[in-house]
Parts: structure tokens; sequence; C-alpha cells
């Protein structure tokens, strides 16, 4: 049996080049806000693996401080996947007004997260891992692709398994490796952007973001509107 990844097909009525626009977009800003984060406080927030590893660290040792950080982002990331979940409340894509209230959502959050960092470090750090879960399981959930934005060991995984396709059956890399490879450039340059920002901006980075995440659910409300009007 061939290894099947969950893209689209050749057949599907919706186009790959907006797909590929999406899926860059997401991903630089879950990298931008992980490096951001990362710099700042040594904890990632864009992916739970490092973070259930702290926990674990935390406990082990006993620090009791960093065990309340690490453990509230896990709950936090947590939570943005539930509020996505909610918001949107269907596995399979439907256009309809659902996404764009995620998005700004998501933009909300992130303007939320860049104004508590002048106030309240920590706290910003919990508001910005929820945003990522929001954006996880939104983009997740996005033409009923099943991708993740926000970390690329998945992605890392099934770019492997598409090079041992390739050189193993002598077969041509299928559109969706190219999906793959732009999740996981973006990622990269997304977190080269925020360590470029990081020391003009420090966590105001965050409003990058969040104006990304403006502008995309204000498209998306005016898309529906225009093609409700066809």
């Amino acid at each position: 049996m061939l290894y099947r990844m969950p893209y689209p097909t050749r057949n599907d009525n919706y186009s790959r080049s907006g797909v590929m626009l999406i899926a860059l977009a997401m991903s630089a800003m879950a990298g931008l806000i992980n490096s951001v984060i990362f710099v700042a406080f040594g904890l990632p927030v864009s992916q739970m693996t490092g973070v259930a590893t702290h926990i674990s660290d935390s406990i082990y040792a006993w620090q009791g401080l960093d065990l309340i950080q690490a453990t509230g982002i896990l709950l936090a990331f947590i939570f943005g996947a539930f509020v996505s979940g909610w918001l949107i409340g269907h596995a399979d894509y439907f256009e309809d007004k659902s996404y764009g209230l995620a998005l700004l959502t998501n933009a909300g959050v992130l303007f939320l997260a860049a104004l508590m960092s002048f106030f309240e470090p920590i706290a910003a750090v919990w508001i910005t891992a929820m945003a990522c879960g929001l954006q996880n399981a939104m983009v997740a959930s996005y033409k009923g692709l099943q991708i993740r934005t926000t970390h690329v060991t998945g992605i890392a995984t099934d770019i492997g398994v598409f090079l041992a396709q390739r050189f193993k059956h002598k077969r041509r890399l299928p559109w969706q490796a190219l999906l793959l490879a732009t999740l996981l450039t973006g990622f990269i340059l997304g977190g080269l952007i925020g360590l470029l920002l990081w020391p003009h901006t420090e966590l105001y980075a965050l409003i990058l973001p969040a104006f990304l995440n403006l502008g995309l659910g204000l498209h998306y409300f005016w898309y529906l509107s225009r093609r409700a009007s066809q």
C-alpha cells in the first residue's frame, strides 16, 4: 500500500496557489511568534513537544515557577484549539463566516498579547500560546487539509516519506511535497523575521502577525460577500 497524505487530490476544485499562500503566511506567523517568545523566555509556544519536556524537567527538579509557566503554555494552547473548534465547529471546509471569525479572533488575541507584554510578560506568553493553538486547529481543518502550521516535525517526516517514494519508485514528487516545503520554508523565514525584529521591537513584534490575521480575516469576509452577490 502506498503511503497516502491527507492532502487534496488533482480533482479538487480550489486553487493550489491559494493554499500555498495561506500555508506560507500561516507558517511564517507561527515561526515569528515562536522565535520571539523563545528569545524572550527560552520556551516555545507554537509546538508542545518541548513544552511537555520542560514540564517533565520542572517536576523532576521541582522548579515550581518553571512548572507553572510551562503548564500554562500547554493549557493555553489547548484552550486556543478549543476556541477554534467552537468557532468553526466542523472538520470539513465550508465557505462560511466561521473561518473569518477565527482569523479576527486570533488577531485580537495577538494584539492582547502584545499589550500584555508591557504589563505582565508571562501572561503575554500564555496568550500567545493560545493564539498558536487557535491557528493550528483552524488551519488543520481548512478545506479538509489536516495540515499543521505551527510546528514542523510532521512536515519534516512527510517530506522524508515523499523523498523515499521518489527514489524507491522513481515517481515524480507530487504537488503536496511542494506544499510541505512551503510550510517548512515559511516557518524558517518567519523565525528569521522575528529574530531580526526582536532587537528593535521585542514582544511588540507580535503586532505584525496580529495585523496579518486581521487582514486575512477582513479579506475572507470580503470574499464571502463578493461570492454571495454573484
